[in-house]
């Protein structure tokens, strides 16, 4: 059950409204090769902004645009590539992203975009209480044009036909996803982001690499994308000088491997590939508050509606016909059977991270407490320290006590990549019925009938949401068979 509530007024008695000038103009846009680079500048305001993604795979621009059947759709690519990066600056309050003349805009992706956005954001209109003078912000361009494409085969190298792209956010999810790519013979190359939000860009890659190095069961390919910009590093005080009124501006959900999609369409054009695999979780799904009749989740941009979107904006922007779709190697199953499978390999989920803020891990943050209390309720609290590098327990740091009333209060909401307080609360009778005992744990505690419910909810698998091609790997991986991998079709 979600918790209804009313958003924190930004001021007393009143909300916020969208303000015009505060509107993001995009400035220029500049496509480079040697790797394949897009950059762009912004203004917002007096503010302006610096954006780039880098695709250190993909040696030039007519490498992706020669596997499109058309090349005029070249443009409307380009165009959502710089729409879907740039809705991060829409959360400075203004209420149109203006593109500049030769990037246009239609009818079809002007209305997925607008889905998007109050969708992807809706966490943070929330928690703002704004409002747009129209419903929604507008995507607009000077130059217009129709919806039609040109369909076809398009393109797809030999050395991929048939593969598939799996992404490694480093956690615990990941590993799962590796676990169950492997043992189902599906073979894939990697992708790996290294993100404004995320902090030093080296150390992003040495935590990358030691899962992958570790957990996958062949040598893979990378596909390393890198994306920078001058926001997320501006001190607060610039964006108050500048007019900014709105609080949580600098989220991690704003940019990143699943906020979006369309960033991943130029690597599915030059590889061929035919899916791209996720490791979404079931609750992801799951909305953390209803404001006004609408859910809103912090973890829209991680469902299955976004995954379900894209794959048909993919067909709508390129005309290709051949790739299947964004799919999630973990869309039927929760944490707890989640961690049931990566537990049965302590060896490779000490290589794990999922911390957004002092990775590896902070210890202090909703994520880390998170991971900490699943896997003590699992692998036992001796282990949850060494896994996340700390001496006392997080249980007991008075500093914690508000990130875990945060998890464990049905009246709280923890704005993170969390799950709900039912399925934290499961884990701490598991902690509680292997001996981990202390004060916060009990406060929380549910009576142990409820428990048992919780579990067998928790534990069940939604056979719907998982796909074919590796549904025997995940029942296999569930109940524990760790025998021998299948080899590969």
């Amino acid at each position: 059950m979600t918790v209804t509530r009313r958003p924190p007024p930004s001021s007393p008695g009143r909300s916020l409204t969208a303000r015009p000038e505060l509107d993001v103009v995009v400035r220029a846009v500049t496509l480079q090769d040697a790797p394949a680079r897009i950059r762009y500048r912004v203004s917002v305001g007096e503010l302006t902004f610096t954006c780039a993604i880098s695709y250190d795979s993909i040696p030039a621009w007519s490498d992706v645009f020669g596997a499109l059947p058309a090349r005029e759709n070249a443009p409307r690519l380009v165009s959502a590539l710089i729409a879907w990066d740039a809705m991060r600056f829409l959360a400075l309050g203004g209420e149109r992203l203006v593109l500049p003349p030769g990037l246009p805009c239609d009818a079809v992706v002007g209305a997925a975009w607008r889905r998007c956005f109050l969708s992807q954001f809706g966490e943070w209109r929330y928690r703002n209480g704004i409002r747009y003078r129209r419903g929604a912000p507008e995507l607009l361009s000077p130059t217009r044009t129709s919806a039609a494409r040109r369909s076809g085969a398009g393109g797809g190298s030999a050395r991929t036909a048939g593969r598939a792209l799996l992404t490694n956010g480093g956690g615990k999810d990941t590993l799962a996803g590796m676990l169950i790519l492997d043992r189902s013979g599906i073979e894939y190359d990697v992708y790996e982001g290294y993100l404004p939000v995320g902090g030093d860009h080296a150390l992003q890659r040495r935590l990358l690499d030691g899962l992958r190095i570790g957990a996958a069961a062949r040598p893979a390919a990378v596909v390393r994308v890198h994306v920078r910009d001058d926001f997320y590093s501006r001190p607060p005080s610039r964006f108050a000088d500048a007019g900014v009124q709105v609080r949580h501006f600098g989220t991690d959900f704003a940019v990143g491997h699943t906020a979006n999609y369309v960033g991943y369409m130029p690597i599915v054009l030059y590889g061929g590939y035919e899916r791209v695999w996720f490791n979404i979780e079931r609750s992801a799904d799951d909305p953390h508050v209803r404001w006004d009749g609408e859910e809103i989740s912090h973890q829209w941009c991680k469902s299955a509606e976004y995954r379900s979107l894209s794959s048909r904006l993919f067909a709508e922007l390129t005309g290709c016909d051949w790739f299947r779709g964004f799919d999630s190697t973990l869309g039927g199953l929760y944490d707890h059977t989640i961690y049931r499978m990566v537990a049965t390999r302590p060896d490779l989920l000490r290589r794990t991270h999922s911390c957004n803020y002092g990775k590896p891990w902070c210890g202090r943050c909703p994520k880390c407490c998170f991971c900490y209390l699943m896997t003590t309720a699992f692998l036992g609290e001796d282990y949850a320290r060494a896994l996340l590098g700390v001496r006392e327990s997080l249980f007991t740091d008075p500093r914690n006590l508000p990130v875990w009333e945060s998890l464990m209060d049905a009246s709280q909401v923890a704005w993170e990549c969390v799950p709900s307080h039912l399925e934290v609360v499961t884990a701490v009778d598991q902690c509680l019925a292997r001996g981990v005992d202390h004060p916060v744990l009990r406060r929380y505690a549910p009576e142990r009938a409820t428990a048992a419910r919780l579990r067998a909810r928790f534990e069940n698998v939604d056979w719907a949401l998982v796909p074919a091609p590796i549904a025997q790997a995940v029942r296999d991986l569930a109940r524990g068979d760790l025998r021998a991998r299948r080899p590969p079709a």
